[in-house]
């Protein structure tokens, strides 16, 4: 019986697969010898015959699965991105015709490239611009001034700030206990769907 098929009897009966069978070098001739399964079975008793302990993982760190059935979450919009992006670049584009950059005849023309979906960005936007000669080569957009928010005032200051502006003369005093008008409720005179 030739290595391989002792290889596969002993795999078959330890249930692993062949490459977790070993022979030993030292038994190559008695395991050629072997004609039957109980031939296999006894070199497995003597020794030859091994099986090789099981491989254990590399890492114990535990693997996390990031697939799309695992993600919580609003998966964003295809439809939202796609305003967010087409808004952007209508807005470059009126501001860039407003300051002058881009000439007004052509304002349609690039309008409608917008709208068609051929520029992925504003940058590739720009950048189509000034390949077409519509702005200057060395043009670069005003950067967004963005204001600081005026501090809220504490409650120290809103106590000692005066409660009510003085009354112009021969205005009525507005008592400052009642309630505003609530507006009426309307009621539907349709039907229901």
């Amino acid at each position: 019986m030739t290595i391989a098929t002792v290889r596969r009897l002993a795999a078959d009966i330890f249930s692993v697969g062949q490459n977790k069978v070993k022979i030993s070098p030292d038994g190559l001739k008695e395991a050629e010898g072997a004609l039957t399964r109980a031939d296999v079975k006894g070199l497995i008793d003597k020794g030859i015959v091994i099986r090789l302990k099981p491989q254990g993982r590399a890492s114990t760190k535990k693997f996390t699965r990031i697939g799309r059935g695992r993600r919580k979450g609003t998966p964003l919009d295809s439809k939202a991105v796609w305003m967010d992006k087409v808004r952007s670049q209508r807005k470059f584009l009126a501001m860039m015709v407003s300051t002058g950059a881009l000439r007004k005849e052509a304002k349609r023309e690039i309008y409608n490239k917008v709208k068609s979906g051929i520029f992925r960005s504003k940058r590739a936007m720009l950048l189509y611009l000034k390949d077409n000669k519509f702005v200057a080569a060395d043009y670069e957009p005003p950067k967004p001034v963005f204001k600081k928010p005026e501090p809220k005032p504490s409650k120290a200051a809103k106590a000692a700030a005066p409660a009510a502006k003085p009354a112009a003369p021969g205005a009525k005093p507005v008592p400052t206990t009642a309630k505003p008008p609530q507006p009426k409720a309307v009621e539907n005179q349709g039907e229901r769907r």
